[in-house]
């Protein structure tokens, strides 16, 4: 009876997550006595602890995806600042050069390593990409550009390097996929390994 009331808990406790994890982070964090007891009796089974632990743990998932995608998406705007600056400092070939080069560098590393701590001073650099495609634009306006290749330019650097850092993590990811495939299997291979390893000692 105990496991089975353990059981139906944690099915509960599942059940709110799943329910709740569509609201913002802010409207969770704010939720009303009200809301908070009409849920819980919905989830009659959960504990004062254990409702409270599930919105915590609910929370703090969503913030982490939201850093996790953020972070996906620092490789852009590190790439786009290099642009800018080396198109500023020599020419635009270089920093064109530069800026792919950096991108795919980076979308390599970004897709294996994730830091939290570090994360939070790099999404700061994604408000200094909007003035980056005005300095951009005005590079380009300097170097004799019409005002039409100017705005090709601009969404080059801004939906371009979003399209080429997409490609650029397909190998990554397929190494990440093979890699856990590769362990998958590895481990299937040991379990059957030890039943038959089992069996023969039974016999």
């Amino acid at each position: 009876m105990a496991r089975k009331r353990s059981s139906a808990r944690i099915r509960q406790g599942q059940d709110l997550a799943r329910k709740i994890y569509d609201r913002k982070i802010r409207e969770l964090e704010s939720l009303s006595e009200e809301e908070k007891g009409k849920l819980r009796r919905e989830f009659p089974l959960l504990s004062q602890a254990e409702f409270d632990d599930v919105i915590r743990q609910t929370i703090e998932a969503k913030r982490y995806h939201q850093e996790l995608v953020g972070w996906r998406a620092v490789p852009h705007d590190i790439a786009v600042l290099i642009l800018v600056i080396l198109t500023a400092i020599f020419d635009l070939r270089i920093g064109i050069i530069a800026c792919i080069a950096a991108l795919v560098f980076l979308e390599s590393i970004f897709q294996f390593y994730f830091n939290r701590d570090l994360y939070r001073p790099l999404s700061t650099l994604v408000w200094l990409t909007y003035p980056a495609y005005l300095v951009f634009a005005y590079l380009l306006y300097r170097e004799g550009f019409e005002v039409l290749w100017i705005a090709v330019g601009v969404i080059l650097a801004s939906i371009g390097t979003y399209i080429l850092g997409g490609l650029a993590r397909i190998p990554v990811r397929m190494i990440l996929e093979n890699r856990a495939r590769g362990i998958q299997e590895a481990a299937r291979i040991r379990e059957e390994r030890e039943k038959e390893s089992g069996k023969a000692k039974k016999d």
